[in-house]
């Protein structure tokens, strides 16, 4: 089985010490991207492992283990929105959900009636994996608290959440909380610079970019977002060398959905710059930022950035991706013509 990362031993251990007075349910939460559900599933596999190793922890190699790395444990349930599932042939996928949606809705808390209440195949713990706990809509929710408060005997519930306040307080009452925090820099560059194969500078961009989440800073290193970061830093700096339609051209190439994040992102750090802050997502940028910073007016900023917000909460509808970079690019623009200066 692939190591956990060492920010995520020290919860993982914590807990298996306990193991026999370890809470019939746990809520993982703490921020996207920190690795909550690597813990939860290194949790799970350690509670399924027939020969656990060294403090407990899974040992990669009994028959338990090889089922749960294939996601065919019989005693084991992943419950996530049917938009996320692999397949509908899956083994964890949820009965008869017609639609695929971004909700985990109540038939697949009622399908998991017959697995709580029967033993378990092995003779062992019985596990339910629920993540993100936050996407349950309110029916599911209510459904799966009634499990909660009457457990039955040596089955666990992991749920994995970002955003705790969407979770009803009855729930999580219920739950015993594992938060997560974000790790040090000092813990992840390198472990970043590994999985990505870049050097530590880049991998402190990325993990910059995406708050310090390291798992959020791989994928990030991993998807087309990477090319567009650089991309548009090119473009949000490139003053009057570019038109603006040539700029819109590069910028089009892109989904909305992979700028607009880094456009806002770039905005914050002017922002903050202006204010004689340190840029908090673009550190390397901390000279150009600053330049532009006193270039610009600062309630042009001010509106930029919420005209960003919202568009970012649009980007998901079908839009016209040419317009979209022409009025963006063209607003940013406006940001410094307002202070006086052409850019």
């Amino acid at each position: 089985m692939t190591p956990l990362p060492k920010w995520l031993l020290p919860p993982l251990t914590s807990l298996l010490a306990g193991r026999e007075r370890l809470h019939h349910a746990l809520l993982i939460t703490g921020p996207e991207g920190v690795g909550k559900e690597w813990l939860a599933r290194a949790l799970a596999a350690a509670l399924l492992c027939d020969a656990p190793g060294a403090a407990r922890l899974a040992c990669g190699g009994c028959a338990g283990c090889r089922w749960f790395s294939q996601n065919s444990h019989p005693d084991f349930r992943l419950i996530r929105p049917s938009a996320d599932e692999v397949s509908a042939d899956d083994a964890d996928a949820p009965a008869k959900v017609t639609k695929a949606s971004r909700d985990i809705r109540i038939e697949q808390i009622r399908a998991l009636a017959g697995f709580v209440e029967i033993a378990s195949h092995r003779g062992g713990a019985k596990v339910v994996l629920v993540t993100p706990a936050e996407a349950m809509n309110g029916a599911a929710a209510n459904a799966l608290l009634k499990t909660l408060e009457e457990p039955s005997p040596n089955t666990y519930f992991i749920l994995v959440c970002s955003r705790i306040y969407r979770l009803p307080p009855t729930v999580r009452s219920r739950c015993r909380q594992v938060p997560i925090r974000v790790p040090s820099t000092n813990e992840t560059i390198s472990w970043v610079a590994d999985q990505t194969g870049v050097d530590s500078d880049r991998a402190l961009e990325w993990l910059a970019f995406c708050g310090g989440a390291p798992r959020r800073a791989v994928e990030f290193g991993m998807a087309e977002q990477a090319a567009t970061h650089r991309d548009l830093l090119d473009i949000v700096a490139s003053g009057d060398r570019d038109t603006l339609p040539a700029l819109a051209d590069r910028l089009q190439q892109h989904e909305p959905g992979n700028w607009t994040p880094v456009l806002h992102a770039w905005c914050v750090d002017l922002l903050r710059c202006k204010a004689g802050a340190l840029p908090r997502y673009f550190p390397g940028e901390t000279n150009r930022l600053g330049a532009l910073a006193q270039r610009s007016d600062l309630q042009g900023l001010i509106g930029f950035e919420s005209w960003m917000r919202q568009l970012g909460r649009l980007v998901t509808h079908p839009l016209n991706a040419r317009l979209v970079a022409e009025d963006a690019l063209s607003r940013y623009r406006a940001v410094f013509a307002r202070g006086g200066h052409k850019q």
